[in-house]
Parts: structure tokens; C-alpha cells; sequence
């Protein structure tokens, strides 16, 4: 199984989580795609994009059966997009982030088990 990771408020997930599929976070629609990131790029996007805050769950999310494109972005990396709604059948497991008492999110330990 390959998987890629979306973070999300958990007022994002708890208000879909009953639904067959993910339309993606505000900026995603504004974008026109789902935003992910692999594991080794979730530090990053946290930092960026979620600093000094919580209440985020992080959808790992199973790639197998999903269209994602693959396009340069931040630092020129490729990072993984979803043109249409995930299903969320594609989700395999939801973590929730936590931080630390330094306002660092902390990514749990199984994300970087493949």
C-alpha cells in the first residue's frame, strides 16, 4: 500500500467524516485540488501551513486506487494532488496531532512506518 497524508481541522473531518467522500480543506477548493504530502514532506507542511495550531487530524490515506498527479511546488518538490473528492474509503487511518509544550506539532511515530 503506498499512502500519502492530509492534515485537516477537525472541524473539517468531523462535519464529512459520516459522508462517502472529502471535497478537501477551504484552500483546497479555492486551489481546485486536494492537497497532500508524503511523510517525508509533513514536517514541512505543518510548518508552513499549520504553525501554532491545533485541533488537527492528520488522514493517512491509501493511494492505490486514487488518480493523484504529482507536481513541483514548495522547495521543488513533487508533491501528491487529487483532482477530484477523496473517497473516504482511500482512508486508512486518522491521527490526531498534538503539540508539543513549544507549539511544534507532533507527528506520530507510525506515519514514518511503511
Amino acid at each position: 500500500m503506498s499512502k500519502v497524508f492530509k492534515v485537516c481541522y477537525e472541524k473539517e473531518w468531523e462535519s464529512v467524516k459520516n459522508n462517502a467522500f472529502f471535497e478537501g480543506s477551504e484552500i483546497d477548493q479555492s486551489d481546485g485540488f486536494i492537497h497532500f504530502s508524503t511523510s517525508k514532506q509533513l514536517k514541512g507542511t505543518l510548518e508552513k501551513y499549520f504553525a501554532r495550531k491545533n485541533h488537527l487530524y492528520l488522514l493517512e490515506v491509501n493511494t492505490d486506487e486514487l488518480e493523484l498527479v504529482w507536481e513541483l511546488s514548495r522547495n521543488n518538490q513533487l508533491f501528491p494532488h487529487l483532482y477530484k473528492p477523496l473517497p473516504l474509503s482511500a482512508i486508512k487511518k486518522i491521527h490526531r496531532i498534538f503539540m508539543d509544550i513549544n507549539g511544534n506539532h507532533i507527528i506520530p511515530e507510525d506515519v514514518y512506518n511503511d
